[in-house]
Protein backbone atom coordinates (compact mmCIF):
# COMPACT_ATOMS: atom_id res chain seq x y z
CA UNK A 1 0.00 0.00 0.00
CA UNK A 2 2.89 2.35 0.78
CA UNK A 3 4.48 1.75 -2.61
CA UNK A 4 1.38 2.15 -4.79
CA UNK A 5 -0.45 4.75 -2.71
CA UNK A 6 -3.72 2.80 -2.72
CA UNK A 7 -5.54 1.51 0.36
CA UNK A 8 -5.91 -2.24 -0.19
CA UNK A 9 -8.74 -2.67 2.27
CA UNK A 10 -12.14 -4.34 2.32
CA UNK A 11 -15.49 -3.24 3.75
CA UNK A 12 -18.03 -5.40 5.58
CA UNK A 13 -21.51 -3.87 5.92
CA UNK A 14 -23.32 -4.20 9.26
CA UNK A 15 -26.94 -5.39 9.37
CA UNK A 16 -27.76 -2.43 11.66
CA UNK A 17 -25.76 0.83 12.01
CA UNK A 18 -23.63 1.08 15.16
CA UNK A 19 -22.91 4.21 17.16
CA UNK A 20 -19.22 4.46 17.95
CA UNK A 21 -16.93 7.07 19.46
CA UNK A 22 -13.91 7.69 17.32
CA UNK A 23 -10.85 9.82 17.40
CA UNK A 24 -10.84 12.14 14.43
CA UNK A 25 -7.81 13.93 13.03
CA UNK A 26 -8.59 17.48 11.97
CA UNK A 27 -5.61 18.92 10.03
CA UNK A 28 -5.00 22.61 10.70
CA UNK A 29 -4.57 23.73 7.13
CA UNK A 30 -3.42 27.25 8.04
CA UNK A 31 -0.45 25.70 9.83
CA UNK A 32 0.21 22.92 7.32
CA UNK A 33 0.11 25.21 4.27
CA UNK A 34 3.13 27.39 5.13
CA UNK A 35 5.05 24.40 6.53
CA UNK A 36 4.69 22.11 3.48
CA UNK A 37 3.79 24.57 0.73
CA UNK A 38 3.05 22.64 -2.50
CA UNK A 39 3.01 19.32 -0.67
CA UNK A 40 0.47 20.32 1.96
CA UNK A 41 -2.44 18.68 0.06
CA UNK A 42 -0.69 15.27 0.19
CA UNK A 43 -0.01 15.67 3.90
CA UNK A 44 -3.63 16.64 4.65
CA UNK A 45 -4.99 13.65 2.69
CA UNK A 46 -2.63 11.27 4.48
CA UNK A 47 -3.62 12.61 7.89
CA UNK A 48 -7.33 12.39 7.12
CA UNK A 49 -6.89 8.78 5.90
CA UNK A 50 -5.44 7.57 9.22
CA UNK A 51 -7.39 4.95 11.10
CA UNK A 52 -8.24 5.24 14.79
CA UNK A 53 -5.24 3.25 16.03
CA UNK A 54 -2.86 5.40 14.01
CA UNK A 55 -4.59 8.53 15.34
CA UNK A 56 -4.23 7.30 18.95
CA UNK A 57 -0.54 6.50 18.42
CA UNK A 58 0.07 9.92 16.91
CA UNK A 59 -1.81 11.64 19.76
CA UNK A 60 0.32 9.86 22.36
CA UNK A 61 3.56 10.82 20.63
CA UNK A 62 2.51 14.44 20.16
CA UNK A 63 1.58 14.69 23.85
CA UNK A 64 4.94 13.35 24.94
CA UNK A 65 7.30 14.83 22.35
CA UNK A 66 5.42 17.70 20.69
CA UNK A 67 6.23 16.42 17.20
CA UNK A 68 6.27 13.15 15.27
CA UNK A 69 7.68 11.73 12.04
CA UNK A 70 4.81 10.83 9.71
CA UNK A 71 5.18 8.85 6.49
CA UNK A 72 3.26 10.21 3.47
CA UNK A 73 3.06 7.45 0.87
CA UNK A 74 2.24 9.76 -2.05
CA UNK A 75 5.41 11.72 -1.31
CA UNK A 76 7.43 8.62 -0.51
CA UNK A 77 9.02 10.16 2.59
CA UNK A 78 8.55 11.13 6.23
CA UNK A 79 7.44 14.62 7.22
CA UNK A 80 7.56 16.24 10.63
CA UNK A 81 4.13 16.90 12.16
CA UNK A 82 3.99 19.27 15.10
CA UNK A 83 1.31 19.48 17.77
CA UNK A 84 -0.09 22.77 16.49
CA UNK A 85 -0.64 21.36 12.98
CA UNK A 86 -3.67 19.25 13.85
CA UNK A 87 -6.48 18.84 16.30
CA UNK A 88 -7.66 15.51 17.74
CA UNK A 89 -11.41 15.35 18.38
CA UNK A 90 -13.72 12.66 19.74
CA UNK A 91 -16.83 12.24 17.69
CA UNK A 92 -19.83 9.97 17.96
CA UNK A 93 -20.72 8.56 14.61
CA UNK A 94 -23.01 5.96 13.18
CA UNK A 95 -20.95 3.25 11.63
CA UNK A 96 -22.54 1.37 8.73
CA UNK A 97 -19.57 -0.84 7.92
CA UNK A 98 -16.14 -1.80 9.14
CA UNK A 99 -12.96 -1.38 7.13
CA UNK A 100 -10.24 -3.97 7.46
CA UNK A 101 -7.14 -5.22 5.71
CA UNK A 102 -7.79 -8.80 4.51
CA UNK A 103 -5.35 -11.49 5.54
CA UNK A 104 -3.95 -13.28 2.51
CA UNK A 105 -2.18 -16.64 2.62
CA UNK A 106 -0.11 -17.15 -0.50
CA UNK A 107 1.42 -20.58 -0.93
CA UNK A 108 4.99 -20.54 -2.17
CA UNK A 109 4.25 -23.70 -4.17
CA UNK A 110 2.46 -23.41 -7.49
CA UNK A 111 1.34 -26.43 -9.49
CA UNK A 112 4.59 -26.53 -11.48
CA UNK A 113 6.67 -26.73 -8.29
CA UNK A 114 4.39 -29.40 -6.83
CA UNK A 115 4.80 -31.52 -9.96
CA UNK A 116 8.57 -30.95 -9.88
CA UNK A 117 8.66 -32.21 -6.26
CA UNK A 118 6.68 -35.27 -7.30
CA UNK A 119 9.19 -35.96 -10.08
CA UNK A 120 12.19 -35.39 -7.82
CA UNK A 121 10.98 -37.65 -5.02
CA UNK A 122 9.86 -40.39 -7.41
CA UNK A 123 12.96 -40.61 -9.62
CA UNK A 124 15.71 -43.18 -9.23
CA UNK A 125 18.01 -45.29 -11.42
CA UNK A 126 18.88 -48.98 -11.44
CA UNK A 127 21.21 -51.13 -13.51
CA UNK A 128 19.98 -52.89 -16.63
CA UNK A 129 19.82 -56.68 -16.75
CA UNK A 130 23.14 -56.73 -18.57
CA UNK A 131 24.62 -54.30 -16.06
CA UNK A 132 26.05 -52.09 -18.79
CA UNK A 133 23.82 -49.02 -18.19
CA UNK A 134 21.66 -47.23 -15.64
CA UNK A 135 17.94 -47.21 -16.36
CA UNK A 136 15.66 -44.34 -15.30
CA UNK A 137 12.61 -45.15 -13.22
CA UNK A 138 9.82 -42.98 -11.81
CA UNK A 139 8.34 -44.50 -8.65
CA UNK A 140 4.93 -42.85 -9.04
CA UNK A 141 2.26 -44.19 -6.67
CA UNK A 142 -0.34 -46.04 -8.79
CA UNK A 143 -3.09 -43.53 -8.00
CA UNK A 144 -1.18 -40.54 -9.42
CA UNK A 145 0.73 -42.30 -12.20
CA UNK A 146 -0.41 -40.86 -15.56
CA UNK A 147 -0.38 -44.36 -17.09
CA UNK A 148 -1.58 -47.03 -14.66
CA UNK A 149 -0.87 -50.11 -16.71
CA UNK A 150 0.82 -51.24 -19.92
CA UNK A 151 -0.33 -54.32 -21.85
CA UNK A 152 2.45 -56.14 -23.72
CA UNK A 153 1.80 -58.94 -26.20
CA UNK A 154 4.90 -61.11 -25.77
CA UNK A 155 5.37 -61.41 -29.54
CA UNK A 156 3.66 -59.97 -32.58
CA UNK A 157 0.83 -62.47 -32.77
CA UNK A 158 -2.75 -61.70 -33.75
CA UNK A 159 -4.24 -63.87 -31.01
CA UNK A 160 -2.10 -62.20 -28.34
CA UNK A 161 -2.95 -58.75 -29.72
CA UNK A 162 -6.68 -59.61 -29.60
CA UNK A 163 -6.32 -60.69 -25.96
CA UNK A 164 -4.46 -57.42 -25.23
CA UNK A 165 -7.39 -55.43 -26.66
CA UNK A 166 -9.86 -57.40 -24.54
CA UNK A 167 -7.79 -56.66 -21.42
CA UNK A 168 -7.58 -52.96 -22.35
CA UNK A 169 -11.38 -52.79 -22.62
CA UNK A 170 -11.71 -54.58 -19.27
CA UNK A 171 -9.35 -52.05 -17.70
CA UNK A 172 -11.54 -49.22 -19.00
CA UNK A 173 -14.60 -50.86 -17.43
CA UNK A 174 -12.63 -51.08 -14.16
CA UNK A 175 -11.99 -47.29 -14.28
CA UNK A 176 -8.48 -47.58 -15.74
CA UNK A 177 -9.42 -45.44 -18.73
CA UNK A 178 -7.91 -45.72 -22.20
CA UNK A 179 -5.70 -42.71 -21.46
CA UNK A 180 -4.37 -44.59 -18.40
CA UNK A 181 -3.63 -47.94 -20.04
CA UNK A 182 -1.48 -48.52 -23.06
CA UNK A 183 -0.97 -51.46 -25.44
CA UNK A 184 2.65 -51.64 -26.60
CA UNK A 185 2.98 -53.95 -29.61
CA UNK A 186 6.22 -52.43 -30.88
CA UNK A 187 8.61 -54.94 -32.36
CA UNK A 188 11.19 -54.66 -29.57
CA UNK A 189 12.17 -57.01 -26.77
CA UNK A 190 10.06 -57.30 -23.64
CA UNK A 191 12.98 -55.94 -21.58
CA UNK A 192 13.18 -52.81 -23.71
CA UNK A 193 9.44 -52.29 -23.37
CA UNK A 194 9.68 -52.77 -19.59
CA UNK A 195 12.42 -50.12 -19.46
CA UNK A 196 10.34 -47.71 -21.52
CA UNK A 197 7.33 -48.18 -19.21
CA UNK A 198 9.47 -47.85 -16.06
CA UNK A 199 10.84 -44.53 -17.31
CA UNK A 200 7.25 -43.30 -17.68
CA UNK A 201 6.45 -44.43 -14.14
CA UNK A 202 3.92 -47.13 -15.16
CA UNK A 203 3.28 -49.22 -11.99
CA UNK A 204 2.06 -52.46 -13.60
CA UNK A 205 2.66 -54.34 -16.83
CA UNK A 206 0.49 -57.15 -18.16
CA UNK A 207 2.37 -59.56 -20.44
CA UNK A 208 0.15 -61.49 -22.83
CA UNK A 209 1.91 -64.76 -23.54
CA UNK A 210 -1.13 -67.05 -23.93
CA UNK A 211 -4.84 -66.68 -24.64
CA UNK A 212 -5.99 -67.96 -21.24
CA UNK A 213 -3.60 -66.49 -18.67
CA UNK A 214 -1.19 -63.58 -18.42
CA UNK A 215 1.75 -62.40 -16.32
CA UNK A 216 1.53 -59.18 -14.28
CA UNK A 217 4.82 -57.46 -13.42
CA UNK A 218 5.26 -54.81 -10.72
CA UNK A 219 7.56 -51.90 -11.60
CA UNK A 220 9.73 -51.41 -8.49
CA UNK A 221 10.31 -54.96 -7.24
CA UNK A 222 10.00 -56.46 -10.72
CA UNK A 223 7.95 -59.25 -9.13
CA UNK A 224 5.67 -61.27 -11.42
CA UNK A 225 2.49 -63.24 -10.81
CA UNK A 226 0.42 -65.45 -13.08
CA UNK A 227 -3.34 -64.81 -13.34
CA UNK A 228 -6.26 -65.64 -15.59
CA UNK A 229 -7.05 -63.16 -18.35
CA UNK A 230 -10.36 -62.17 -16.77
CA UNK A 231 -8.67 -61.43 -13.40
CA UNK A 232 -6.08 -58.99 -14.69
CA UNK A 233 -8.22 -55.83 -14.82
CA UNK A 234 -9.60 -56.36 -11.30
CA UNK A 235 -6.08 -56.72 -9.90
CA UNK A 236 -4.90 -53.51 -11.58
CA UNK A 237 -7.97 -51.67 -10.25
CA UNK A 238 -7.40 -52.97 -6.69
CA UNK A 239 -3.74 -51.87 -6.64
CA UNK A 240 -4.42 -48.52 -8.34
CA UNK A 241 -7.16 -47.41 -5.96
CA UNK A 242 -5.60 -48.83 -2.80
CA UNK A 243 -8.10 -51.64 -2.19
CA UNK A 244 -5.13 -54.01 -1.96
CA UNK A 245 -1.37 -53.64 -1.92
CA UNK A 246 0.91 -55.40 -4.36
CA UNK A 247 2.13 -57.55 -1.44
CA UNK A 248 -1.48 -58.66 -0.83
CA UNK A 249 -1.85 -59.62 -4.49
CA UNK A 250 1.48 -61.41 -4.64
CA UNK A 251 0.84 -63.45 -1.51
CA UNK A 252 -2.50 -64.70 -2.88
CA UNK A 253 -1.14 -65.74 -6.30
CA UNK A 254 1.60 -68.13 -7.20
CA UNK A 255 4.46 -66.60 -9.21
Amino acid sequence: MDKIGVALVARAKFLEPREVEKLVIVPMKKELGPAFKGNHKHVVEALEAMNEKEAMDMTAKLESKGEVEFYVSTLGKNVCIKKNMLSILKEKKKQHHRVFTPSVIESSLDIGQIIYCLYEHSFYTRPSEAGDEQLNVFRFPPLVAPIKCIVLPLVQNQEYEDVAKVISKSLTVKEILNSSNWIDIAGTSTGERYARADELGVPLAIIVDSISSVTIRERDNKDQIRVKVDEAASIVNAVTYGHKTWEDIRSSHSS
